[in-house]
């Protein structure tokens, strides 16, 4: 389990950093580095104990993950106080919409070859 959260630090890093990025928060370099953070402290939060529950039923474990992401990812980039709590929440909610997407996405991507074999669940 520990393998697929470092296995989506990177991206997600990634497509919450074009986030900020895109939405005027600040330079790419230090989106990268505030996405960086946010994103840490999340990691930190599954990696000591709310994985197990997250990587339950896809939608479920998919909706628990956007919640506690948004909570955890938001309050980390109020206290760096860079921009009004507004564009903040604004920023956090967009940037884990598409970081739930994606992981959306992989799940159902990477669950078409289970769906072949005959009698295995999909999820």
């Amino acid at each position: 389990m520990l393998s697929f959260y470092i296995y989506q630090f990177v991206p997600i890093v990634l497509v919450e950093a074009i986030v900020l990025w895109r939405m005027k928060w600040a330079a790419l370099p230090i989106c990268i580095y505030d996405s960086l953070l946010m994103n840490f402290a999340s990691f930190l939060g599954l990696v000591l104990g709310l994985g197990p529950y997250i990587t339950g039923s896809m939608p479920w474990g998919l909706t628990l993950f956007g919640t506690y992401s948004v909570m955890v990812e938001g309050t980390a980039l109020m206290l760096l106080e860079r921009r009004e709590p507004r564009l903040v929440w604004a920023a956090v909610l967009i940037a884990n919409l598409l970081g739930c997407t994606l992981f959306a996405i992989e799940t159902l991507v990477s669950s078409i070859p289970r769906a072949m074999v005959v009698g295995e669940p999909p999820f």
